[in-house]
């Protein structure tokens, strides 16, 4: 016998029994050492206590013990490595670093603000320039002028020096003054006035420069963060628009667990670069700001009841996140399910959540096929099933029902569907087909009764210039070949992929944000004009977003005149922070972003 075997050599104490100890129980509620007799026994006590037993050999339990232990030491060693913790208690490497970024921000203020003062320059050298070629223009009055005025000199000088006046005496007293000046006074102000010469001056709104300082307290704020941010800030998913063929997802949320103790938190108006330069708005800066009609939000608020809200899920956990848009609070649920990747969820007015589709199998690419409901008293109910399971998809509110389309079907095929929960009968309904199918589109509601379906990619994955129309009346599908000004087209290039669209008055679609062929975001934006069934492209760019960036959650929220929605955050190059979302408002006139604060 070795000396390793000696030390499980012991006897069991258990009852009569005088056996040697040969397994042991891992179970966390039992953790017993047992000899061959005491197991039987213990099998039947898990058995009517209903906890599964975990019954090893003592060689077998030390070997699992001394694995676990080895992985606990790796992924320790990982996280120490990760965040590098020699660094946080260097304070030059810190300071080092930290002065380096506020420099680059200082350097890009300075870059601003030569651009804009450059920007001045050139426009009041135009309009100087301007003025002058206009005084060119007159300047023959002015040589008549000054003309008539030497000849009044050289009268003036002989009537006084001539030895014979009387001759200029006669010149003088023929000459009418004030019909001579009223002449020239009145060519001169018609001249000027047909020339529109501008006043010249630039003003300084010395308030505005003293809260500048003000300003920049907000736009570089020094803060701490705990461990805890940075591990949420290290969690990205790659922007893989699930084409069902390459697929590669990086995720890092088994673990992931919530925390509320610190209470929930509210969001406020983040200052932006649109306050400083005027992005996304194509009013004049220095005649003013002017409204924009075509932009104008009249639409009803979505929400029927109390519920006033925008969310996403976390993939492949069961986590919710919702902003409340009345009590201005973040709160985290956890749900009875664990969605998978490439799902999508949509609130209906009511408040409930449908959550359905979804990679949930690599190997076999298969996808969720069950449509489910959340409601936020925590119950989740199994409420239908799609005859075609599918991914990477849109989902549509529109008349008491919910329809679902494009997305990636089973074996990597691209879904031509359109299916449809009735929420008034509670069934599912398939509906007519489209006509080209679409990965990630945007699609919205019109006037109640039609879904207006923008871009995505082909099967492909390159962006489709396409817009297709649904009228839930008839159940057709029509294409949309709208018209646009040549002043407009050398704007407009395509529709991208995970875009946001909604409608926002009478008679305008507002389309905006998402990803080029490169997976590049994208701040591009333009309006659908829908008069008398025909339809025209217009505004194109006027109102780009904040940041070019696309939407996972592309449900946009109309509340009291005003858009919501959640728009991906990039942290790293083609890399979207997987447990956080950008919430972006627009008012009408331009687009803010919103942030987070807790609340105490």
């Amino acid at each position: 016998m070795s000396a390793t075997q000696t030390l499980y050599n012991v006897q069991c104490s258990f009852g009569e029994h005088r056996a040697q100890i040969t397994n042991y129980c891992a179970c966390i509620d039992c953790l017993k050492p047992l000899c061959p007799e005491c197991i039987q026994e213990h099998y039947q006590y898990h058995t009517q206590a209903k906890i599964p037993a975990a019954i090893q050999s003592i060689m077998n339990t030390r070997t699992n013990c001394e694995k676990k232990i080895a992985k606990a030491i790796e992924q320790l060693k990982k996280e120490y490595e990760q965040y590098d913790i020699q660094y946080l208690f260097n304070p030059d490497e810190i300071l080092n670093q930290e002065i380096s970024r506020m420099n680059e921000v200082k350097q890009q203020m300075f870059d601003i603000i030569t651009i804009f003062f450059r920007q001045l320059e050139n426009v009041l050298e135009t309009k100087v320039k301007e003025n002058q070629l206009k005084v060119k223009n007159i300047g023959g009055i002015f040589q008549r002028i000054q003309t008539v005025i030497d000849q009044l000199e050289i009268l003036r000088n002989s009537l006084l020096n001539s030895s014979d006046p009387f001759q200029h005496f006669h010149k003088a007293c023929r000459l009418d003054v004030k019909s001579l000046l009223d002449r020239y006074k009145s060519d001169l102000k018609k001249s000027i006035k047909s020339k529109e010469l501008d006043p010249i001056n630039v003003h300084i709104d010395e308030h505005k420069l003293f809260n500048l300082k003000n300003q920049l307290s907000k736009i570089v704020v020094i803060q701490t963060t705990d461990h805890d941010e940075i591990g949420d800030n290290i969690s990205v998913l790659s922007k893989n628009k699930d084409q069902s063929i390459n697929y590669s997802v990086q995720g890092l949320y088994a673990q992931y667990a919530t925390n509320n103790q610190n209470g929930p938190h509210h969001f406020q108006q983040k200052p932006n670069k649109q306050q400083m330069s005027n992005i996304g708005d194509n009013d004049e800066p220095f005649y003013g700001t002017m409204t924009n009609q075509d932009f104008q939000i009249s639409r009803p608020n979505y929400f029927l009841g109390q519920h006033k809200f925008l969310h996403f899920i976390i993939n492949k956990t069961n986590i919710l996140k919702i902003c409340n848009l009345e009590t201005k609070q973040w709160m985290t649920f956890e749900i009875d399910y664990q969605v998978p990747e490439f799902h999508k969820s949509f609130v209906a007015p009511n408040g409930d959540i449908y959550i359905s589709g979804g990679l949930i199998d690599q190997k076999d690419n298969r996808k969720e096929s069950i449509i489910r409901r959340y409601t936020l008293d925590g119950k989740m109910q199994q409420i239908g099933q799609l005859t075609h399971p599918r991914s990477s998809h849109s989902m549509v509110y529109c008349n008491q029902a919910i329809y679902i389309l494009c997305g990636y079907q089973e074996h990597r095929k691209m879904s031509l569907s359109l299916e449809k929960y009735n929420l008034i009968t509670q069934k599912m309904e398939l509906c007519a087909s489209f006509n080209k199918p679409a990965n990630s589109p945007a699609c919205c509601a019109f006037n109640d009764r039609y879904i207006y379906k923008f871009g995505g990619n082909d099967e492909n994955g390159q962006i489709l210039l396409i817009i297709e129309r649904y009228d839930t009346q008839t159940n057709k599908w029509e294409y949309i070949d709208p018209e646009i000004d040549e002043q407009e087209s050398h704007k407009f290039h395509t529709i991208y992929q995970c875009s946001a669209c909604v409608q926002i008055n009478r008679n305008n679609i507002y389309v905006f944000g998402g990803y080029d062929n490169d997976d590049k975001g994208v701040s591009f934006s333009f309006l659908l004009n829908i008069e008398d069934n025909k339809h025209k492209i217009y505004q194109v760019d006027t109102k780009p977003l904040l940041y070019p960036e696309g939407f996972w959650n592309n449900q946009v929220i109309i509340n009291d005149h005003k858009l919501y929605v959640l728009q991906n955050i990039e942290v790293d190059s083609n890399q979207i922070d997987e447990i956080n979302r950008a919430l972006l408002c627009f008012d009408g006139q331009r687009w803010s972003e919103l942030q987070y604060q807790i609340s105490y």
